[in-house]
Parts: structure tokens; sequence; C-alpha cells
């Protein structure tokens, strides 16, 4: 009832994602293809069907014995965890039996030595109520819902968008949209500049190769570039499913601020997103509420706040603890830390 695959077999893994009415575009095979490509671990496809109920769900296998903290003290190929890739993920289920999924998973990971996972519910299923772990909400993320006229939804933004797009627009700033990689370079010395300038973790820095396997999401993708006098000046990277669209990657040179290109460019990925017929543009959320990423993003929906849950579960407590034991001996291990699993710490 429960099938393993794995990125051998592209082709069966994303016709079986295809085939859920709730797929959405972080359970693609060339998405967490990319991220295993970032050298965070092995994307595996848990495909569960009994005739009732079907469930897929998407996540990475990592050895822990590849963490900085574990290098030398664990042998390889032994000690694994599990989590979702970077976006959302989490079970999608047709069907009633959450139960006999949520059991065949967990007999499988404990069968397979995995010690723990972390999951990153998407926004839009109920799974995390049946979750068999813990889960928790720890951040609002905001959502431009397409549902309603453009000229309505202008003015559910708050003043300040309006006022900056009315700026932007007496600049003569001009939008430009690739479905390709034909203008990545361009787009990487943006989007590098901002990482260096947010001073972001160097796991933000995603290589070329990255990009060019985002690429290979053929109508699953989209890069936005504004234009300025021919030059480009702010970009974003969005990709999207049958439903939703994200906010994914991107950057605006600092140089060019004063004429809002980043207020123009989301209003042009709104538009673009409603011309196509989808429900929602998901832009995310900040580091807390009170941010002011989250307060930017709120300004395109102030009514668009929706719930983000993470969710945790230890498989094997021995091995978990076991890990633990051995991160104690260092002197500036941070005991208390909320974070999971907190061997990674």
């Amino acid at each position: 009832m429960l099938q393993i695959i794995t990125l051998d077999d592209i082709e069966k893994w994303d016709e079986i994602v295809n085939s859920f009415n709730a797929c959405d575009v972080h359970y693609l095979a060339n998405y967490v293809k990319a991220f295993r490509i970032n050298g965070e671990g092995e994307p595996i496809l848990f495909y569960y069907n009994d005739d009732i109920t079907r469930a897929v769900n998407v996540v990475i296998k990592r050895d822990i014995a590849l963490h900085d903290a574990f290098k030398s003290k664990l042998p390889i190929n032994t000690y694994f965890d599990l989590c979702t890739p970077y976006g959302y993920g989490g079970f999608l289920i047709e069907g009633e039996s959450h139960q006999a999924v949520n059991e065949a998973y967990d007999d499988y990971c404990k069968e397979q030595g995995y010690v723990s996972e972390f999951v990153r519910f998407h926004l839009f299923n109920d799974f995390k109520l049946y979750y068999a772990g813990t889960s928790e909400i720890i951040a609002p993320h905001v959502v431009r819902s397409l549902e309603m006229p453009l000229d309505d939804m202008l003015m559910d933004f708050e003043h300040k968008v309006r006022k900056s797009l009315k700026k932007s627009a007496r600049a003569g700033l001009e939008i430009k949209i690739e479905t390709t990689n034909a203008m990545l370079e361009e787009f990487l010395k943006i989007y590098y500049g901002t990482m260096e300038r947010s001073n972001a973790k160097e796991d933000f820095y995603f290589s070329a190769e990255f990009f060019h396997n985002i690429g290979e999401m053929k109508g699953n993708f989209v890069y936005f570039y504004v234009l300025y006098e021919g030059k480009v000046i702010s970009t974003e990277l969005v990709i999207h499913g049958v439903e939703n669209c994200y906010s994914f990657l991107g950057g605006t040179d600092h140089n060019y601020f004063h004429l809002c290109a980043n207020n123009f460019l989301k209003y042009e990925i709104i538009k673009w997103a409603k011309e196509k017929g989808l429900k929602r543009f998901v832009l995310g959320g900040g580091y807390s509420a009170e941010d002011g990423i989250f307060k930017y993003k709120k300004s395109y929906a102030p009514n668009g706040i929706n719930n983000f849950y993470i969710g945790e579960k230890i498989f094997a407590e021995d091995k978990y603890k076991e890990l633990l034991k051995i991160r104690r001996k260092e002197p500036n291990f941070e005991e208390n830390s909320l974070f999971f699993p907190l061997y990674r710490r």
C-alpha cells in the first residue's frame, strides 16, 4: 500500500503527483531535485493507495553523519532524518483513512531506522489536523486572493502600496516576463546582491545549477524583471501549480529603491497570476509578525493572513537521545533551544 519513488523515475513521480486534485508545485520532481543539487539530501516520494484512500508526501532524506556537528563522529549511511523541502508540504490525502496513512508511514519510517522528521505544512490542506506527531503555528503567512476584480483588489491594498504604484508609473518602469532561463545571469546578479546586503544565510546562496534545474519545471515557473531605462533593477522568480503561485526568490538593486520597483513588480505578478486563472498568490511571511518583511507583504493582502504550521516527530527516541548525548559534549551547545531536531542545532 505504501510505495517509495525516487528521482530515478521522475516520470512516474510527476504522474502520481499530478493525479491528485490538490497537487502543487512543491511536490514536483524537478522542484525537489534542485534541493538535492543544493546538497540538502535525497528526495523521496511516498505514495499510499489502499483503493479507498490515496495519499502522497514528498520529503528529503538526510544523512545525519554529514551534518557538520557529526562529521567523524558517526558512520556514514547509518542515521537519517526527514524534512519537508523548502516551501510547503506534508501529506496530500484523498479519502477518509487518515489513520491508516499515518500508521503505514510511521511503521515504514521506524522499520527503516529514521530518527525524526520536520514538516512544513501546506497552507491549504488539513493534514496538520490528523498529523501523528506534534504540530504548532509558528508564524502568519500572507496570501493574496485573486478571486475579485482587479480594481477591487487594488483598493484592497494598503494606501501606501497604491501611492508607490503611482510613483513607479511616473518613473516609466516596465515589466519583462520570461519563462526560460534566458536572463538568469541578470537575475543572479541582483539576487546575490540582495542576499549579501541582507546578510542572508549561506543556504540561500543557491547556485546557478540550482536555478537551471528549476528551469526544467516547464510550465511551473516564471521570471519577472523590472526595467528602468532598459536596465534590470528588480526581479522575482515565481513558481506555480494549478491553483497557487508563490513568491520564491528575488531581489532589487538598492540604487533604485526610490522608484518603488518592488511594489510595481508585485502588482505585475498579481495581474499575471489573475489573468492566468490562478486563485492565490502566496507571498509568505517574515521572521516575525511584527517585522518589516511581514508588514510589507501584508500591505498587499491585509485580510489574507493564514497560519503557518510546522510538525515534529521522533521515530526513534533512543537514537534521538544518543545524538543529543554527542552534542552535549560541546561547550556551547544550546540545550534549551526550540530548534527541531535539536541534535541539528
